[in-house]
């Protein structure tokens, strides 16, 4: 029998070969022979995540010096370790890390969390950048080079920046974002969104003490989009503003699927008015909803199971209630008859993302 070494394996072998392989082999693997070589750096590079700097570093620079790497990149995240004490990055890895960028020419996902908020630089020089996203996740403040990249992306489908966001921070050019349907991010952040003609169908937005009073302001402004939006996700909302907001939301934007996460008040008549709104909404199948505060908390299954169904009276199209009660949160579910509680296996990932799944 003929000897037959790696070197003469056909291309179907060779791609068989590396989707067997685990990850912290595939290095190992590129050194083989020529003919793994190519399907190994496809997969090794395809994704690139790490909380290791200096790992990150070096993808990068290989990136850089070797032409053949860069269109195999698909995602891109840049993150620290969260046992890392140091909060600034050098310049020379901020360097490398934005010329490896400009080498992703079929990026699709890009993640970068800058600690300092100080490098949303990188992405500035946008004739050098190949590609067009689909996701984009930055820790970065809202400022004019995250909205000069932002003006060059016409693909991009779902958006996350959780920085602040910069006085001198320009409006976005007419026809920005054609495609966006996902955005989550401060209020001021989300107020820049509304200024353009956009089709939003998923927004999240987190409060904090100075946009509080601002939210029912804001909630109006959400009619240019009552057309195409289906969830809405105001966190921290304050419990003596639940009644407002939720009536404004009812309003404004009665045909939601999902709403949340609204503070149910305890006593009546405010837990009445909550009830009017669901009564307007007839098309809402996700409610999330906030009972922290009450005393005793609704901590048993029989409880839980009297408040879904009450909320279910006045709003029948609701198909899953989420129930927070500190740091604990419960899915129920509906199954035609009666209401049932979601089993924890996989449960937590289902209620992190039901406000971008309507």
């Amino acid at each position: 029998m003929s000897n037959i070494t790696t070197m003469t394996l056909p291309p179907e072998a060779c791609h068989r070969i590396v989707h067997w392989t685990r990850r912290c082999d595939l290095t190992a693997l590129c050194l083989t022979s020529k003919s793994l070589q190519k399907s190994a750096e496809i997969r090794l590079y395809e994704v690139i995540m790490s909380g290791d700097i200096n790992i990150i570093f070096r993808a990068c620079e290989s990136i850089v010096s070797q032409e053949r790497l860069g269109p195999y990149v698909r995602s891109f995240y840049l993150y620290l370790n969260a046992r890392r004490t140091q909060t600034e990055l050098p310049t020379r890895f901020w360097n490398m890390v934005q010329k490896a960028l400009w080498k992703m020419r079929f990026l699709d996902v890009l993640y970068i969390d800058d600690p300092a908020r100080a490098n949303s630089w990188i992405l500035n020089d946008i004739p050098k950048i190949p590609f067009q996203l689909r996701e984009a996740n930055f820790r970065l403040p809202w400022n004019r080079h995250v909205i000069k990249f932002l003006e060059s992306q016409n693909k991009l489908r779902q958006f996350h920046i959780s920085g602040g966001i910069d006085e001198d921070a320009p409006q976005f050019e007419d026809g920005s974002l054609p495609d966006l349907c996902t955005f989550d991010g401060h209020l001021a952040s989300a107020m820049h969104l509304l200024s353009l003609p956009c089709c939003l169908r998923h927004l999240r937005i987190p409060l904090d003490r100075s946009t509080n009073k601002q939210l029912l302001d804001f909630i109006p402004k959400l009619s240019t989009l009552s057309r195409t939006l289906r969830s809405l996700n105001i966190i921290h909302i304050p419990e003596e503003l639940s009644v407002e907001a939720i009536k404004l939301i009812s309003f404004v934007c009665p045909d939601l699927h999902y709403v949340g996460i609204i503070p149910l008040p305890m006593t009546f008549p405010h837990r009445s008015m909550i009830h009017d709104a669901l009564l307007a909404m007839h098309n809402l199948r996700d409610l999330e909803i906030d009972v922290s505060r009450w005393s005793p908390l609704p901590n048993t299954g029989s409880l839980q199971r009297m408040l879904a169904t009450e909320l279910h009276t006045y709003c029948p199209s609701i198909e899953h209630i989420v129930l927070r009660t500190g740091s604990n949160r419960t899915l129920w579910y509906f199954d035609g008859n009666e209401w049932n509680i979601r089993s924890e296996n996989g449960q937590h990932l289902l209620v992190d993302g039901l406000w971008k799944n309507r």
